[in-house]
């Protein structure tokens, strides 16, 4: 009796460690997915020149988890004829002057020091604003930097290469981006930034547009009204929303309440357009409220809450 009770055992601890080996050289779906999503290369937001001449948002594979290494890796990016513009999607182009060298990048809690080569100022007087904004949106695109100084051969860059414009020490998203003035007087101006969507063939993606006025308005009763207008700026820009009035909001110091009215939702969701039509308002509202999330409701119903 012994001795069969010692086989059996012997049978069970053989049969545990025979499936065991068997679960690892076959690991389960589970794990599989989680190894494939290893190799998947993380993407960021870098501001391109699209082929209107727009300062663009395209997202890029950037494998670096460093931050110093990804903002050497985004100004390769953006500098024509560097090694990385080679992997730009089509329809895009970066700004920044050929042989134009990154000699160095300092990082000092949120603000990031960028220092450039003299070939830096051989940028066009039509580009040069275009190419401010470009690195100013691409590198505050990365976490915990908001501020950007450039610098030429160790020099603070302090006004415009070209129509020598006054530039502030420190650059972020304040200084706007693709820029259109509306103004009726020089003081109380107003700075909105309103995110449209575009489209190269079958690519689509988001111009985003500084409106400088003298509107008293919300900035969320600007963004819908932009994003409904018919007179949009060039054909390019395209906008979806076609009536303010089936769009009303709350704001709170925490999120923004978006409600759509269902009629537009439905037409929205048939084109299969809802997702990028959402993103353009996230974005536009990111863009100029300090908030946790941007909630969707249909019908006193909740239908997307995204974090941003």
């Amino acid at each position: 009796m012994l001795t069969r009770g010692l086989l059996k055992k012997g049978f069970l601890i053989f049969s545990s460690l025979f499936i065991l080996f068997i679960l690892y050289l076959f690991p389960t779906k589970e794990n599989t997915q989680i190894n494939e999503n290893e190799n998947i290369i993380p993407e960021t937001s870098i501001y391109l020149i699209d082929n209107h001449n727009y300062v663009s948002r395209v997202s890029v594979a950037i494998n670096n988890k460093d931050q110093e290494t990804k903002i050497k890796e985004i100004i390769n990016y953006l500098t024509i004829d560097s090694p990385s513009s080679s992997y730009i999607k089509e329809g895009f182009n970066p700004i920044i002057p050929k042989n134009t060298k990154l000699l160095s990048v300092q990082i000092d809690e949120n603000l990031v020091k960028v220092n450039f080569s003299k070939e830096f100022l051989n940028i066009s007087a039509e580009l040069e604003d275009k190419m401010i904004s470009s690195i100013i949106y691409s590198l505050t695109s990365l976490d915990n930097i908001n501020k950007v100084s450039i610098y030429i051969e160790d020099s603070l860059l302090i006004a415009m290469p070209h129509s020598k414009i006054s530039l502030s020490p420190t650059l972020d998203r304040s200084y706007g981006i693709n820029k259109v003035y509306d103004l009726t007087e020089v003081k109380g101006t107003t700075k909105t930034t309103v995110y449209y969507l575009s489209r190269y063939k079958d690519y689509y993606y988001y111009v985003p547009v500084t409106m400088v006025n003298n509107s008293n308005k919300d900035k969320i009763e600007i963004i819908i009204e932009e994003l409904t207008s018919k007179a949009i700026y060039q054909t390019n820009l395209i906008s979806y929303l076609n009536d303010a009035k089936k769009i009303s909001y709350e704001i709170t110091d925490e999120y923004v309440l978006i409600k759509l009215n269902s009629e537009l939702y439905h037409d929205l969701n048939e084109s299969n357009l809802i997702e990028s039509v959402i993103y353009s308002i996230n974005y536009s509202i990111k863009e100029n409220y300090n908030i946790k999330s941007v909630m969707y409701m249909i019908d006193e119903i909740i239908i997307k809450n995204y974090f941003i």
